[in-house]
């Protein structure tokens, strides 16, 4: 066998290898971004329920809710009634 021979068979070798190695950092990156996505999420829903906890006894709470959570709401949300669920009397948007 000649040395170029050697050569191309030892290229490949490697980009096999190193096509394996590309495979396995992207699974663990995105099983890394998963994992991070699931502790993200989980924070959100536990400062959500805090807040929706103590909304009724702090009113700079409530008045921080009311006055910003308008522009996060869609139409959709308002449509099925969650700001009345927040603020059963009449409130404008």
């Amino acid at each position: 066998m000649s040395q170029s021979q050697l050569t191309d068979d030892r290229i490949k070798e490697l980009t096999a290898k190193k096509a394996q190695l590309d495979a396995q950092i992207a699974a663990l990156d995105a099983r890394r971004r998963h994992s991070q996505k699931k502790d993200e999420d989980r924070l959100k829903w536990l400062l959500g329920t805090l807040v929706f906890d103590r909304l009724s006894a702090e009113p700079a709470l409530r008045s921080i809710v009311l006055r910003d959570l308008p522009d996060r709401l869609t139409q959709r949300d308002r449509n099925r009634g969650l700001w009345q669920i927040l603020f059963p009397d009449p409130q404008e948007d």
